[in-house]
């Protein structure tokens, strides 16, 4: 799969961790998104849309609800969403809480311009 193609979903710590060496090693910015399914059916897709407007961006998404992604979540503490996380080199260089579209996009366009 190829960066930027489409969001990536994680389902375990190992995949996490895989996914954010990878970016580190190629200098990419990663968001992580901790979504549930219901309440955050307005951003998902536009957190999609995203991916293919930033393809030099990592683009990784856990749900929350979802009983295999139960240790990434308790991992990252996290029990609400959604909730972004902006990683860079393997650490967090900013967050987005709540349902946001313009702090969204201007904080990947800002971090991915910074990189």
């Amino acid at each position: 799969m190829k960066t930027g193609d489409q969001v990536i979903g994680i389902h375990f710590v190992g995949e996490l961790e895989t996914q954010l060496n990878a970016a580190s090693k190629t200098c990419r910015l990663a968001i992580l998104y901790f979504y549930k399914a219901r309440p955050c059916r307005f951003i998902s897709p536009f957190y999609a849309s995203l991916a293919w407007k930033y393809p030099r961006v990592v683009f990784l998404k856990v749900d929350i609800e979802e009983a295999e992604a139960e240790d990434v979540t308790d991992e990252w503490k996290i029990r609400r969403a959604p909730y972004f996380f902006f990683l860079k080199n393997g650490k967090q260089v900013d967050k987005v809480i709540g349902i946001d579209a313009d702090e969204l996009e201007t904080k990947v366009n800002l971090h991915s311009r910074l990189y």
